[in-house]
């Protein structure tokens, strides 16, 4: 067990981490646009911690992600971030536990989930007030974690190097 200080300092980097990946979305990322649309590291920045610390840290985590994010990001749903990026990385956490390690294939395959639950959740809330937005919606979620996938490999070496510096029990 991890004594005070060194919990706190390793939630701390990772905080940190996150932070980084915002500046560079903020920054860099919203100038870029392909395929009409802009690579999105805010599900990234929730879920590959997720995949490295287990399912209840790791949804935590992804709560107070979701949380910052709806604070910055106007969005036409409130609170959607808090209640879908939760879900993400228990999905990234227990993924990482029981089929794939933690690494950029276990972070891409729950990438991939965190656009699904994401979007999917969008098209939902749109569909239920009475707009078509089933494959526009798909259309959109494919095009945009293919513009975001290949940002996993350096998100998940930037979240790999907090865990293994903060892995004091070894």
């Amino acid at each position: 067990m991890l004594a005070r200080n060194e919990t706190i300092f390793k939630w701390f980097l990772y905080a940190a981490a996150a932070f980084a990946c915002f500046l560079v979305q903020g920054g860099l990322l919203q100038r870029l646009s392909f395929w009409g649309v802009i690579p999105f590291l805010y599900p990234l920045a929730a879920i590959v911690p997720a995949t490295y610390e287990g399912p209840t840290a790791g949804t935590v985590f992804a709560t107070a992600v979701g949380v910052v994010c709806d604070l910055l990001l106007p969005g036409p749903i409130p609170c959607l971030y808090t209640l879908i990026f939760p879900l993400a990385g228990l999905c990234a956490g227990l993924l990482s536990q029981s089929w794939l390690p933690a690494g950029v294939l276990c972070s891409l395959a729950a990438a991939a989930a965190a656009f699904l639950l994401l979007d999917g959740f969008h098209c939902f809330l749109l569909w239920s007030r009475g707009a078509a937005a089933w494959s526009a919606g798909a259309s959109v979620m494919l095009r945009e974690f293919c513009v975001t996938a290949p940002l996993v490999i350096p998100v998940t070496l930037l979240y790999r190097a907090v865990f293994r510096r903060t892995r004091f029990d070894s």
